[in-house]
């Protein structure tokens, strides 16, 4: 049965990155041009992208060109400020491709939601994971994805994935893929933390961060 993997995530989850590597195996119908390009814009060179546009149009595809397939779509796409912004329907694009006889399988990008916050309010001009929200509770049995853990582990994570179509997890192009972490010009070294000592000398502490300041100068008094 022919395959086709949908991964979504909010704006900025890493959707370009994934789908770098998802389009890396040679079985499968995925974005290869963006292969040679460190970024291309979704809604001109994505391979499926006329199609989310109107996921009904999505019966008139050739799906003789292979039996993997790959798409990806960001929710939302766009900007609000220059209204460009829209929501792809995902349920109605999975539904049109199993309507055909294809497999579908939904698979969800994560990364760190103050990273996201921050790079979309940058962006975008507002924090826009609540339009994937909305739709993420429609979406049978996604595979979660790791941004964090892809990083941390690579090929090792590449590996133990089970989405669907064929990962070349083996291919040197995902050295330079993985080359620079996104994440890191959020990160700032914190020099020193409540928890410090009790990590170094094994002494319990009282203080809790997921306290209030009310309730920790009552525990620490009483």
């Amino acid at each position: 049965m022919k395959t086709l993997c949908v991964l979504i995530g909010p704006q900025g989850s890493g959707n370009h990155l994934w789908s770098k590597i998802f389009s890396l195996h040679e079985e499968v119908f995925g974005w290869k041009t963006l292969l040679d390009n460190y970024w291309e814009a979704h809604r001109l060179s994505e391979p499926f992208a006329e199609y989310w546009k109107d996921p009904d149009t999505l019966r008139t595809f050739d799906w003789s060109q292979s039996e993997y397939f790959f798409t990806s779509v960001s929710i939302p796409l766009g900007i609000k400020s220059q209204g460009t912004l829209r929501c792809p329907n995902v349920v109605q694009f999975c539904t049109v491709a199993e309507s055909m006889g294809i497999k579908v399988k939904v698979l969800v990008l994560g990364r760190d939601k103050n990273i996201l916050s921050h790079q979309q309010s940058r962006i975008r001009g507002q924090d826009t994971q609540h339009y994937f929200f909305d739709q993420l509770s429609k979406i049978k049995n996604p595979t979660f994805l790791s941004y964090e853990l892809l990083y941390l582990y690579r090929r090792e994570y590449l590996k133990s994935l089970d989405v669907g179509i064929p990962i070349a997890w083996y291919d040197p192009r995902i050295q330079n893929i993985l080359e620079t972490d996104a994440n890191q010009k959020y990160i700032s070294y914190v020099k020193t933390s409540p928890l410090d000592d009790c990590n170094k000398t094994g002494v319990p502490s009282k203080w809790n961060p997921n306290k209030t300041y009310v309730d920790l100068d009552r525990d620490l008094c009483c």
